[in-house]
């Protein structure tokens, strides 16, 4: 399964386990990358600087990881990004902001950066600060999500502008991930991998995702200001005082339709491959 994306971070599949947060963890990242794919972790969910570098002292060697940096009121960017330099991480995805600094920096010791985008004004800002790929966030994704359609949104981006693109938004299965490879390079997968026995995600939050269909989902800027998609169960519970927004909202996107069990993440990644290959052979 060789994309641009298998080749620029030497990994078996192009399936990325997307940051969540409070969500990912080692665990989720190891579980990914032995099964051919690669997982990554957003910085923040360290509570300190001390902690995030005691997490990438820590991480196997050798093992492909990334980590995501939010840029936009991020008082730990410039320290986060200092000790990422210095562990020599193999991906950086950024999100919310103007990715220069980043790019420059990860880029000088040999590092890949991806850029989180909704639209072609914010990819060509990218490209143009010399992002390596671009990850299309398209309607249907978890958390901070756009509102152009997977099936647009990600070869639009790819047509436009020339870089590899992965496809963010409600995948789930093998036959997604083969459209998704129809659309772009890789497929690039939240909601999925909650629901598995590596996440760090509360039971609690897993089996709501179970119960879930796509029409429990609701996009709204009402918790974070920045539109997203939620959880309805539990954004009516934040709307009633009694859930705390960075903890108890429960992101997550379209993908729930097809998840209805908590496997390990490397059986979600076996299937993913077996559903492709499948798939594949289908094909009129």
């Amino acid at each position: 399964m060789e994309t641009a994306i298998t080749r620029m971070l030497s990994i078996r599949y192009p399936i990325v386990a997307a940051p969540m947060f409070l969500v990912s963890g080692a665990r989720l990242l190891l579980a990914v990358a032995e099964a051919g794919g690669i997982g990554v972790i957003p910085s923040l969910n360290f509570r300190t600087h001390q902690a995030f570098r005691e997490f990438l002292e820590t991480f196997p060697q050798g093992v492909p990881f990334g980590v995501n940096l939010i840029l936009k009121d991020n008082p730990r960017l410039e320290e986060d990004l200092l000790a990422v330099a210095e562990r020599r991480v193999p991906l950086v995805v950024t999100s919310l902001g103007d990715p220069t600094p980043v790019v420059e920096k990860v880029k000088a010791y040999g590092g890949v950066v991806w850029c989180d985008v909704v639209g072609l004004r914010h990819g060509r800002k990218a490209v143009e600060a010399g992002a390596d790929a671009l990850v299309a966030v398209a309607s249907g994704a978890g958390g901070h999500a756009g509102q152009v359609s997977p099936f647009v949104l990600g070869p639009w981006l790819k047509a436009e502008l020339g870089v590899p693109v992965l496809i963010a938004g409600g995948i789930a299965t093998g036959r997604q991930l083969l459209a998704a490879l129809a659309l772009g390079d890789g497929a690039y997968i939240g909601t999925r991998f909650i629901a598995t026995l590596e996440s760090e995600a509360p039971l609690e939050y897993k089996e709501a995702l179970l119960r879930a269909t796509p029409e429990d989902i609701l996009y709204t800027p009402e918790v974070t200001g920045v539109p997203a998609n939620f959880l309805k169960e539990s954004l009516e519970r934040f709307r009633q005082g009694g859930g705390k927004a960075w903890k108890e909202v429960y992101s997550a996107g379209h993908g729930v339709a097809f998840i209805r069990e908590i496997p390990s993440a490397k059986e979600v990644v076996a299937r993913l491959v077996a559903e492709y290959q499948e798939a594949k052979k289908a094909l009129p």
